[in-house]
């Protein structure tokens, strides 16, 4: 039944986009391998550890999405491919997901918050905050950062802290 409501909520707030987000995001840094460092999960990403996505942007402007994590002790991959709806500052996008099991689905994309100047961690909301992700150029986030991040998703954004999973990873990186 969960697997159920939680296709409902991601259709039926699908398309709606309800965030301010950020301007002028700068789609070429944007690009690369972002960890993610705590997140509300999908159905999907439940049971995940050393999650990352490596983001490419095509020549047609779309942007190869690759999430890989361990599932459940398994290694674990999603393609999605993003199509950027707000070219004024690319932070609104539309996902899909070109795998067999879920072709004729799509869903939201905001980017929320980002360090404007390293590009060193993002959050991407979503309709709803039924899920969100907090993601870092390396595995570990500067415990101030992280706090600044959850306390601007609380008091600006209408996320509850505690919905936060921290994800785990067995190998911590910086840069």
């Amino acid at each position: 039944m969960n697997l159920v409501k939680n296709f409902l909520i991601i259709f039926i707030f699908g398309f709606c986009f309800c965030f301010k987000t950020v301007e002028n995001l700068d789609i070429e840094r944007f690009m690369g391998k972002w960890y993610v460092i705590a997140a509300i999960p999908t159905f999907v990403e439940k049971n995940c550890e050393n999650a990352y996505d490596i983001y490419t942007l095509n020549e047609d402007g779309t942007v190869d999405i690759k999430y890989f994590a361990d599932k459940n002790g398994s290694p674990f991959k999603i393609s999605q491919k993003g199509t950027i709806i707000d070219t004024i500052n690319n932070s609104k996008w539309k996902i899909t997901f070109p795998d067999y099991w879920i072709p004729f689905f799509s869903s939201p994309y905001e980017v929320i918050i980002l360090d404007n100047d390293n590009y060193d961690y993002m959050v991407v909301g979503y309709p709803g905050n039924s899920y969100g992700w907090i993601m870092a150029r390396s595995t570990m986030l500067d415990n101030e950062i992280f706090e600044n991040i959850m306390t601007n998703l609380v008091d600006n954004f209408g996320y509850e802290r505690e919905e936060f999973e921290i994800m785990k990873h067995a190998k911590a990186t910086s840069n």
